[in-house]
């Protein structure tokens, strides 16, 4: 015979284990109700023993859901408890009731009557009135849930907030006295300042490197915050997505050069034509360099990345959009996290010990510049087992292009 016994207080379980188990009675413990309910589905217990004050879900409770369980349906279900009505545990599922302190000498045969058959009685009227006033606690204490759920969340949402403005406060007073830094080591690079000897132009180009890849990195901070925070500004004008294209590649050439990746672009000559674009140039540059810069980082060293440029129209009656989509031949992004990747500071691999560095923003700034310009950014498989990230963006905005909200990519499945 095998018991799962309820119960959050270790000396009453100690006390019942010892009893049950001197008369061949296997005992299993559980300290509360929601590790009570997925054990009784996993050891299927010849009988289920449950205190009715336990923390979180309380005994009346765990009886009503275990009760609800089909192949626990026939499994007794004994109340042990000191303060819980007799006629309430009854009325909810209980088969038995027992009061504590228990009578040690006859214990476990009481509950092998239970488990022979044995259930204690109740009145038709008492168990209907007793339905009826449980069905009010609970709807009484879901109310008060949904309180507690909505002030915290609430709460969290103010928490969010104001980290975004302390991030976007911390980097703008970081960004501020990088650009004089930079500044001065240009003029030593260029001698301005007096000649260098070799090994100290060698030193001067590496803290040139480190000190924009710090700035770019407080730069994505920025862009982020801003995002976050509502405060972007558009600066709009009639682009060409081949200018669009052609910048964001020179401006990772050199990134692609140290891993030896090569670029191929495809030019869609296929209906609806691609013609100039209203859009913020500058900001949708940076976001195909995000798109670009993550396809090098996780693609494998020597790889190819197609660049496919094209026009497109999603359905009748939907505005003509432009499509930069980045194909890669890495590891590709798995189907469930692809509405995570594009969360500011996710990242697949987020220990310390990953092979790749970031912050976890490059995609995040992506989207969101997507969606301030009505468009959206649409993360699939490639062909090659890569991941396809793409960036629409309508030809021509079909409102203000600020007001856009922004929102979480389409996750279509290839």
């Amino acid at each position: 015979m095998k018991v799962l016994h309820i119960e959050d207080r270790r000396e009453n379980r100690l006390l019942v284990r010892k009893v049950l188990e001197s008369s061949g009675i296997t005992v299993i413990d559980a300290h509360d109700g929601l590790m009570g309910i997925s054990l009784a589905q996993s050891v299927e217990p010849d009988l289920i023993l449950v205190d009715i004050n336990i923390p979180g879900l309380d005994g009346y409770e765990v009886a009503v859901k275990l009760k609800g369980i089909a192949r626990l349906d026939d499994v007794p279900l004994v109340a042990v408890t000191a303060e819980g009505d007799r006629d309430r545990a009854l009325a909810l599922g209980f088969d038995g009731f027992i009061t504590k302190p228990i009578q040690t000498a006859t214990f476990a045969a009481t509950l092998r009557a239970f488990t022979a058959g044995r259930r204690d009685p109740i009145e038709a009227s008492a168990r209907e009135r007793h339905l009826v006033d449980h069905s009010r606690r609970v709807v009484d204490r879901l109310e008060d849930k949904v309180r507690e759920l909505k002030t915290a969340n609430d709460r969290l949402r103010e928490l969010d907030r104001l980290k975004m403005e302390v991030l976007r406060n911390v980097s703008h007073e970081l960004s501020t006295p990088m650009t004089p830094l930079i500044g001065y080591v240009k003029m030593f690079g260029r001698g301005e300042l007096g000649p260098l000897t070799e090994s100290q132009s060698r030193t001067l180009e590496r803290m040139d490197t480190s000190l924009h890849r710090l700035r770019d990195q407080i730069q994505n901070l920025l862009d982020v915050t801003q995002f976050a925070t509502g405060v972007v500004a558009l600066q709009t004008g009639m682009v060409t997505p081949d200018d669009i294209t052609q910048v964001a590649l020179s401006r990772v050439r050199r990134e692609a050069d140290a891993r030896g990746c090569t670029f191929e672009i495809l030019i869609s000559q296929a209906s609806p034509p691609m013609t100039a674009l209203v859009a913020d140039q500058s900001r949708l540059q940076v976001a195909l360099e995000h798109i670009l810069r993550n396809a090098i980082k996780f693609g494998p060293e020597g790889g190819r990345i197609v660049v496919e440029v094209s026009g497109l129209t999603l359905s009748e009656g939907d505005l003509p959009q432009v499509e930069w989509a980045v194909l890669d031949m890495g590891p590709g992004i798995p189907l469930e996290l692809r509405a995570r990747v594009v969360e500011p500071f996710f990242q697949i691999d987020g220990s310390v010990t990953r092979s790749q560095g970031g912050a976890g923003l490059g995609l995040a700034i992506a989207e969101r510049t997507a969606s301030v310009h009505g468009g959206t950014l649409v993360i699939t498989q490639g062909p090659s087992g890569g991941a396809r990230v793409a960036l629409r963006v309508p030809q021509v905005p079909a409102r203000d292009p600020s007001s856009a909200p922004s929102s979480a990519p389409p996750s279509d499945e290839t």
